[in-house]
């Protein structure tokens, strides 16, 4: 079963995260939001699941990676 999102927020001791929405997904923290971004894209893309990137004081925004049929590399 694909995981539904993948989240990129501010933690409250200013690090970054990724978490996947499944109930036993533990968020991983990342030193950069750029960095956290980059990891999302590819949990979303792996998962075939929607990516949620959190901004501060703002609406978070979705990129759908669901049947996205692009090569990984790397």
């Amino acid at each position: 079963m694909a995981v539904g999102h993948v989240r990129v927020f501010l933690t409250k001791d200013g690090k970054w995260a990724v978490q996947l929405d499944a109930a036993d997904s533990a968020p991983t923290t990342y030193r950069s939001q750029g960095e956290a971004i980059a990891a999302g894209v590819r949990m979303a893309m792996a998962n075939d699941a929607v990516l949620a990137i959190h901004g501060l004081n703002q609406p978070p925004t979705e990129l759908d990676f669901r049947d996205y049929e692009a090569r990984m590399v790397g």
